[in-house]
């Protein structure tokens, strides 16, 4: 009788243990889930693409897990709407328990679900210049990486200044928080260096025809220019039908840091200069590895925000390395602020409101064997 007892202790055990490794094994593949917004439907489209595809593949480059756990990527379309980026950036939170959000790209929904992370606690990182500075210095939740909207615009007004010689500038920007914010960065760099603004236009969103903002545009140095949308292709080219005898910089590279737009903008945007974070073109190793990569997986150049995507993508798995099994808001938080990132640019620290310190390119729009091409003449970094 004891040994039959015994025997079944022994056969429990063994039960026990079994489960208990089942258990453990569920609860090591349950995934990890990344929210991820930008615009696939609205006019932001091509970015949005790019962003996305940027993200897939640094999830695929890592396996899809991080610390042995599997990582899950969940996209939404917020199609340029704030509206629907809160119901996005609500759904990813609610339904799907998301343990961050990455995104969204447009600024007024970035500002919009800014407000809507911090009230639930959940850490959310732009993956572009996507938020105003007002907006981000309230913003406890948000990380800005690449910087925010004007600190990114205004190595372009500094190098108008110091590196070209201007000393007075027009402007003409689209009338919203982009455009003012971007506008706004060049002049505040251009205006530290001594120059002065000798004139400021807005254009309403939507607009297709600027010719009666350009038959008022007063004679400066240069022109800065910055289009969204609709206004970009139709009011730069307008700008060189009227002869505009002015150089035009754009205070942040707008829409030709993707090579599809660049083509699309086709001989208008030749011998414009513009900044971003990036461009295909720098001629760096770890770019070099990239660019392949990234051709070999789409068939296509990536674009200012294919990197900008990857790269913050590859840092939300970063801060998730650091913080193991405990996967809590505060936890992803305290690895974020102490983070130093290596990234293929740049090493990658925050500052002050928890945007990051990173690079800036400048270039210029050329042909090189009927391609059109950024053409790096300078770099700098950005602290905030």
């Amino acid at each position: 009788m004891k040994k039959k007892t015994w025997f079944l202790f022994m056969a429990m055990g063994i039960l026990v243990a079994s489960l208990s490794t089942g258990f453990n094994a569920y609860a090591e593949e349950k995934p990890i889930k990344i929210g991820f917004v930008a615009d696939f439907t609205g006019p932001l489209t091509e970015h949005g693409i790019a962003a996305k595809q940027g993200a897939i593949l640094a999830m695929e480059q890592a396996g899809n897990k991080v610390g042995g756990r599997p990582v899950e990527l969940i996209i939404e379309d917020e199609a340029s709407d704030p509206a629907v980026a809160m119901d996005k950036a609500r759904k990813l939170v609610e339904t799907n328990k998301v343990s961050m959000i990455l995104g969204p790209f447009h600024g007024g929904c970035a500002g919009a679900v800014a407000g809507y992370v911090g009230r639930v606690k959940i850490p959310m990182m732009t993956y572009w210049h996507s938020t105003a500075n007002a907006v981000q210095a309230k913003a406890k939740w948000v990380w800005a990486p690449l910087g925010t909207l004007s600190t990114v615009s205004y190595p372009t007004g500094a190098y108008a200044y110091e590196k070209l010689g201007y000393r007075t500038v027009s402007t003409m920007g689209t009338d919203y928080v982009a455009g003012r914010e971007f506008i706004g960065g060049g002049v505040m760099g251009f205006k530290d260096g001594g120059g002065k603004i000798i004139q400021e236009q807005w254009v309403p969103l939507g607009t297709k025809d600027v010719s009666s903002y350009i038959t008022i545009l007063k004679d400066a140095d240069a022109l800065f220019a910055w289009f969204m949308g609709v206004t970009v292709i139709p009011g730069l080219r307008q700008l060189r039908e009227y002869k505009v005898k002015m150089p035009i910089i754009m205070p942040q590279s707008g829409h030709s840091t993707h090579p599809k737009i660049m083509e699309q903008m086709g001989d208008t945007c030749l011998g414009i200069i513009t900044s971003c974070l990036y461009a295909w073109t720098i001629d760096t190793p770890e770019n070099k590895k990239f660019v392949d990569a990234y051709q070999k997986r789409w068939g296509d150049l990536p674009g200012g925000l294919s990197y900008g995507a990857y790269t913050t993508l590859q840092m939300a798995l970063a801060a998730l390395e650091k913080t193991g099994d405990d996967t809590s808001p505060e936890a992803i938080a305290k690895a974020l602020d102490a983070m130093e990132f290596q990234a293929m640019l740049v090493t990658i620290r925050f500052g002050d409101a928890r945007v990051g310190v990173t690079n800036n390119v400048t270039y210029k729009h050329v042909k090189v064997n009927g391609q059109f091409v950024p053409e790096v003449i300078g770099t700098s970094t950005v602290v905030t």
